[in-house]
């Protein structure tokens, strides 16, 4: 049905007055004291609201009328009946009296009238009726407004922009906005498409008031109605049509005028931004874009600082989504923002001018012109020094930071911790078993902990001085910074000193070599902040982040040390540094020790001679450590493990740390198995067993049974959920965990695994119907881990798997599905070992050899779809299935080779990827075999056969081509490049297998056919199989 609510303009006289019932009603909610009271009134809504679709319009109609009466209560009271009043007083006289003996409280009684509309029009109850027929989901469709009801609503909202208070102007331009551009249009008539009339009535006050037209409106209306635009742009400005969009964007840019109040220019600020951020371009945007950036110059020295915050903010949106229109102005922007993030009187302003050079950095090559690379350069000289201005503590903050330090040396306050997330264990992705997600947070702390996740001034400037360092290098950041420096690093005060160290750490990645001529005096000035024993005249905010700038400097550091230049500096480094962790101050210690462990990761085993006073160290740590203290020194035992190697299991070493970690993982996990700080726990002792082996066998048995019970009792808990489903998958992650820990001692253990399982009173006898569990669960992340450690068993402890290997293998078969790219990663690689253990004994596989070749086959062939795009993104997907196939032609060759040609091709690629030494040699045996049991499979692979030939011989060149992507693509596609490496020695028989099945092909095909194959061939790779396989 068509809009009306424009047929008859609402008056102010028009309204009626609200009745007694939405009186009482609104008065009952707002009296939160009264219990019962406020029970009753929303049991009295609810039963209102769902009793009818005209019963629920209408009251929704009263609550406008009231809403709208509050801005002038007087007379909104001469118009309400007698009966009507009496009535109110006599349901609720407190209310009544109240707001009759005082006006000011009509303002927030209109407010929660307009809230509870608000909250009746977008989540609107299904009809009484409909939920007590039981009909499924609960009832029938939702509530909503009929007309004409809606049709006076609108009318009334409309009329309500324009109330005298800002507050509840504000309540109804929230109410239209939200009705009218909800995305699931959950109230039709009050929707954009049925309510035709909305955009040009707003658009009619917003011209009047800009003065067009020859019309006029009140202040009031304006702002009400700007307000209104403003919110529509945040919630929807998709649902605004084109032509309404383009006549509305140059009103909004006259209200982008000093001359303007400053409610109505942040509104048009702040509109116009929000439409940007949808990625909308409004054509008249194009045709007044001028007009615009001349508004946004006119208010860059507006008297508002909130003004000029959403001037910086506007033209940062128009940098990352128009950066074609900023271009040209980029020497004019530059300046003013050069100006702005001075302005740390205001540090909001400064903060949002700061972004703009963040932003700047993070503009891709087609973006950034050679001109604003070059206006950005020439501002460094003057910029450099006020980004480290920047850097510097407020004297608020330094207040509260002084706050926390007292509370710190009290040893009394509660830390909040960052949610702890689990780092998944892929196996031979891309080549290693790192994943790449797992850093998303890495650098989150790398300026400071102090202000928590807040994106602050400080933080933005550093981010920005790190990201100017690594786009232009050290030439036109140092000439500014070092002496700026060197002021402030001798400077009195030590929080300027605490700024000066954090801009010298944040330039450590784009100028670390032009520092180098000076890191000698700057790393033992760190060192002498560092070693200062701890007192109350200490600053811990100077100490945390001088630990936090020798870590980014630990590289240099190293090749000091390395290169016998300083090679004390190690020793002196380890011995501040383990000092330093038994301090007080929390801050002192979580920096100290993520320091340290970036330290030990360039080291290495140069950290051998150390291990023992470190260990002591961190154990003596453990029991004061608390929150994300405790968490960092379970990563930096982790990272020993990594990095340092089995050193950390020789000797004594294991018993001084080890028991120390397991008694505060029992004592944790009896008070709480699903504690997110066992995680790193865990996580280190998975890293320590695997890198100790059997040095680690003492404490194998309590670290399995622990593991075990930590699966079983968080199994419990899920399960004992409201409906035993998990609404989080990282509430499994304890277990995940725990798998990952026993596979780490099976890595650590091999052979002996058996033994250990065996040993275990409470668990020899469930340790498989515990693991094939995990194989099935729900969530993936349990599963990817299973079958890690499938796998890992098959490789190190296979006498394990007997009894319940065709049960593992027909979920690992089950579970080849990309959609869950790791887990099926994991069960492919998984399947590929167990066909290493069966040798030629093809038993156990027949039965799942069909499912099994139609999953690999789905899972190469997608690798090579003919789209150009491939069709699985998964890093080391297709290596890991082609390696599976060729381990499964090597147990029987018949099980691959019947549809060998559906596959060829992808196969060829996905072994051309492999890394993995044993994992090659397997796929290409396998490949061999696989074609000498099925030879027609090359001539029915493609009718292109000189094509499917040449992916079988680029497959095998790749043996000679280190293993970098970008340099085998290099020399595959180009003629003079060079630089290809010998066959493995070791492999000298798997060479002439490949020799010798490339001459078979050449000699099964017609001669000009292999003419046609050479003549695609790249120069170097013909030279290659002339010179090493004699091919021609």
């Amino acid at each position: 049905m068509a809009d009306s609510s424009s047929a008859a303009a609402t008056t102010v006289t028009d309204i009626p007055a609200p009745n007694a019932q939405v009186l009482s009603l609104v008065g009952a909610l707002s009296n939160a004291d009264n219990h019962n009271l406020h029970v009753q009134a929303i049991q009295a809504r609810d039963q209102a609201l769902s009793g009818s679709l005209e019963t629920y319009s209408n009251l929704c109609l009263e609550l406008s009328y009231l809403l709208w009466g509050c801005d002038n209560p007087s007379h909104m009271m001469t118009k309400i009946g007698q009966d009507q009043i009496a009535t109110w007083q006599s349901q609720d006289p407190t209310t009544a009296t109240k707001l009759q003996q005082n006006a000011i409280h009509w303002i927030p009684f209109g407010q929660m009238a307009g809230l509870i509309l608000k909250n009746a029009l977008l989540r609107p109850p299904v009809s009484a009726a409909a939920a007590a027929s039981g009909n499924a989901g609960g009832g029938g469709p939702p509530m909503h407004v009929i007309q004409p009801i809606s049709d006076q609503l609108k009318q009334v909202l409309i009329t309500c922009l324009g109330c005298c208070r800002k507050e509840l102007r504000a309540v109804a331009s929230s109410v239209i906005a939200t009705a009218a551009v909800s995305a699931d249009s959950v109230q039709p008539q009050l929707h954009m498409e049925m309510w035709p009339t909305l955009m040009p009535s707003l658009l009619q006050n917003l011209t009047a008031g800009a003065g067009g037209g020859g019309a006029t409106a009140s202040a009031n209306v304006v702002e009400g109605t700007l307000v209104c635009v403003q919110k529509i742009m945040e919630d929807g400005p998709h649902e605004i049509r084109q032509d309404h969009l383009d006549a509305l964007v140059p009103v909004l840019i006259q209200f982008i005028t000093p001359t303007t109040s400053e409610t109505l220019k942040i509104s048009a600020l702040k509109a116009m931004t929000n439409c940007l951020n949808e990625g909308i371009m409004p054509n008249s945007l194009v045709v007044h874009f001028n007009d615009y950036l001349g508004g946004l110059s006119g208010l860059a020295n507006d008297q508002s600082p909130e003004v000029r915050k959403w001037v910086c903010r506007s033209i940062v949106t128009l940098l990352v989504l128009r950066t074609e229109y900023v271009a040209p102005h980029m020497e004019a922007i530059c300046q003013f923002m050069l100006t702005a993030t001075a302005d740390v009187t205001y540090p909001l302003v400064a903060l949002d001018a700061c972004e703009f050079w963040l932003t700047f950095c993070t503009l891709d090559d087609e973006s950034c012109t050679p001109e604003m690379i070059g206006y950005v350069g020439n501002l460094l000289p003057q910029l450099v020094p006020v980004l480290l201005r920047g850097m510097v503590y407020s004297s608020e903050q330094r207040e509260e930071l002084m706050y926390r330090n007292e509370l710190d040396a009290a040893e009394n306050a509660n830390e909040q911790v960052k949610p702890v997330f689990h780092k998944s264990k892929n196996k031979h992705q891309g080549g290693d078993d790192h994943d790449p997600e797992d850093d998303q947070d890495d650098d989150d702390d790398d300026f400071d902990d102090d202000e928590g996740n807040e994106w602050t001034l400080r933080k933005c400037s550093a981010a920005s001085l790190d990201s100017f360092a690594g786009l232009y290098g050290p030439g036109p950041i140092l000439p500014s910074l070092l002496p700026a420096l060197q002021e402030g690093l001798s400077n009195s005060d030590p929080w300027v000193q605490e700024a000066s160290v954090l801009a010298l750490g944040a330039i450590a990645d784009g100028c670390m070599h032009a520092m180098t001529p000076h890191m000698a005096q700057l790393h033992q000035y760190l060192m002498g902040l560092l070693s200062a024993p701890e007192s109350p005249q200490s600053l811990p905010q100077l100490k945390s982040i001088a630990a936090w700038t020798v870590g980014r400097y630990a590289q240099w550091a190293i090749g000091q040390v390395q290169s016998g230049a300083q090679g004390h500096l190690l020793a002196q480094m380890t011995e501040i540094f383990v000092a330093r962790m038994g301090e007080r101050n929390r801050r002192v210690q979580a920096a100290c020790c993520s320091a340290f462990g970036v330290i030990v990761e360039q080291a290495g085993d140069l950290m051998v001679p150390y291990l023992e006073p470190i260990c002591q160290s961190l154990v003596a740590a453990m029991p004061r450590y608390q929150g994300r203290s405790l968490l960092i020194l379970f990563d930096t035992l982790g990272i020993m493990a990594d990095f340092v190697g089995p050193a950390i299991g020789e000797g004594n070493l294991p018993g001084i740390y080890v028991p120390a970690l397991l008694h505060m993982w029992n004592e944790m996990a009896k008070q709480d198995p699903t504690d997110r700080t066992l995680l790193p726990l865990m996580e280190s002792l998975s890293s320590i067993a695997l890198v100790c082996g059997v040095n680690y066998q003492p404490f194998a048995l309590e670290t399995f049974d622990t593991a075990m019970s930590m699966i079983e009792s968080v199994t419990l808990i899920l399960q004992a959920s409201e409906d035993g489903h998990i609404d989080d998958d990282q509430d499994a992650d304890p277990i995940v965990c725990a798998v990952d820990l026993i596979d780490g001692l099976v890595e650590g253990l091999g052979e002996n695994f058996s033994q250990l399982v065996a040993s275990s009173t409470r668990y020899s006898q469930h340790f498989l119907s515990v693991f094939h569990a995990m194989t099935k669960h729900e969530v993936p992340g349990v599963r990817m881990s299973a079958f890690a450690l499938l796998g890992d068993l098959a490789r190190k402890s296979p006498n394990v798997l007997e009894s319940a290997l065709p049960d593992l293998l027909k979920e690992a078969v089950n579970n080849l599905d990309p959609f869950h790219a790791q887990v099926c990663n994991n069960a492919v690689w998984a399947i590929g070992e167990i066909c290493c253990r069966c040798g030629d004994n093809s038993e156990p596989i027949k039965p799942f050899a069909a499912d099994l070749m139609q999953a690999l086959i789905a899972l190469l062939v997608g690798n090579d779809d003919g789209t150009g795009h491939g069709g699985i993104s998964m890093p080391g997907l297709t290596e890991n299935s082609a390696a599976a196939v060729g381990r499964l032609a090597k147990v029987d060759a018949t099980l691959v080779a019947t549809d060998l040609s559906r596959f060829l091709i992808g196969w060829c690629d996905g072994m051309a990827k492999i890394t993995d030494p044993t994992e090659r040699r397997d796929a290409y045996q396998g490949f061999v075999v696989a074609l000498h049991a099925n030879p027609q499979a090359i001539q029915q692979a493609s009718p292109n056969l000189t094509g499917t030939i040449t992916s079988i011989l680029f497959a095998i060149v790749s043996w000679h081509i280190p293993n970098e992507s970008a340099l085998m693509a290099d020399m595959l596609h180009n003629s003079n490049a060079n630089g290809f490496q010998p066959f493995p020695p070791g492999e000298s028989e798997l060479q002439q297998a490949l020799g010798k099945l490339m001459h078979d092909i050449k000699n099964g095909i017609p001669s000009e056919s292999w003419d046609q194959v050479a003549q695609q061939m790249p120069l170097n790779v013909r030279q290659l199989l002339k010179e090493v396989y004699q091919l021609e």
